[in-house]
């Protein structure tokens, strides 16, 4: 068993208390991040709770409670934060379960195929919900508003690609000026993409499937003002479960039937936009994983570089068609050194 003195501030186990729990009372681990927070599950005599600790009451800590709040007032499914300690960067939120997508879904085949099926419409249907609160939302807080997911953040994305993956991966130790430029480019057009309220690490381990079968969302604290097209890359394209592509386009053709933000552009254009965001979600997340276990030394991330690489390389392909000639060499570059 864990030792709370070890684990809980005294401000946080003055709370549990008041819910209930007692020092001999049970505690596990419930998971932990790249960016190095940890969860704890307690027991109360009524319920559990989740405890998450952080390495410092940073940005990431305070947004997480704010963000909370908001999202929530949007009526969307994420947990409730009871109590914050700044002092130790704990926060003691709601516990939505052990149960994620991830581990309802893969590997997706048989069975888990076909909870994919309903899994993921149930999910398309709340991120739909949540895009479609944002204008209000954006209006009700500004400040969220001005999180702009813009052209320096996504800069810094493939930036982030370059150094980690192409770099420090790959060892190269240039990179063709048409390649930065394309890559430069590609953050400029997902920059224009219409914009809506964007968890921004939209994936399977970040969403749970309560006892109830309810959805919910976890790890929101990015929350920004971004590409409508993003977070659905980051759910169909997720190198995690590796959806086949006969089911991301299936989904894909129901996101953009059911969500009122693409009238007015054709479905060559929806499908563009979409491969963009995925491009440029995928080469931040092959660029983390490598980060994280090279860097960081998180060897768990290790094993999603082939499954990122595989990911990339498909959305590559898949974008070619669109691609204009001047730009073939990029995406030969690219796929040579993901094969």
């Amino acid at each position: 068993m864990l030792q709370t003195s070890q684990i809980l501030s005294e401000n946080v186990k003055k709370y549990l208390q008041s819910q209930g729990f007692i020092a001999d009372s049970s505690i596990e681990s419930a998971g932990s991040a790249g960016s190095g927070r940890k969860y704890y599950r307690v027991f109360t005599p009524k319920k559990s709770l989740i405890v998450q600790v952080n390495p410092s009451a940073n940005e990431d800590f305070r947004n997480y409670a704010d963000m909370s709040r908001i999202l929530r007032d949007a009526k969307v499914p994420v947990p409730t934060v009871y109590f914050r300690d700044d002092a130790s960067a704990q926060l003691v939120i709601e516990d939505f379960g052990k149960r994620s997508l991830f581990d309802e879904v893969f590997p997706m085949e048989g069975s888990k195929r076909a909870n994919a099926s309903i899994l993921y419409d149930m999910v398309l249907q709340v991120l739909i919900a949540m895009q479609i609160e944002s204008a209000s939302v954006f209006s009700s807080y500004p400040n969220l508003a001005a999180r702009k997911f813009d052209y320096e953040s996504l800069k810094w994305e493939t930036d982030y690609f370059t150094e980690n993956y192409l770099k420090k991966h790959c060892g190269l130790s240039e990179i063709p000026a048409s390649v930065s430029e394309a890559f430069a480019t590609l953050a400029c057009n997902v920059d224009l993409h219409p914009k809506v309220l964007m968890h921004r690490d939209f994936q399977s381990q970040n969403i749970l499937i309560a006892e109830n079968s309810s959805i919910g969302f976890i790890d929101f604290q990015g929350l920004r003002r971004g590409s409508q097209y993003y977070d659905l890359a980051s759910l169909l394209f997720d190198p995690y479960v590796m959806m086949p592509i006969d089911m991301v386009e299936s989904f894909f053709k129901k996101w953009a039937r059911d969500f009122p933000g693409n009238a007015g552009y054709s479905d060559e254009e929806i499908w563009i936009s979409f491969l963009a965001a995925a491009l440029q979600r995928l080469m931040q997340a092959l660029g983390a994983y490598c980060f994280l276990s090279s860097t960081k030394g998180i060897e768990s991330f290790r094993q999603y570089i082939e499954p990122g690489k595989k990911q990339l390389l498909k959305v590559l392909q898949l974008y070619r068609e669109y691609s204009p000639s001047s730009k073939r060499d990029v995406n030969e570059f690219l796929c040579s050194h993901l094969e």
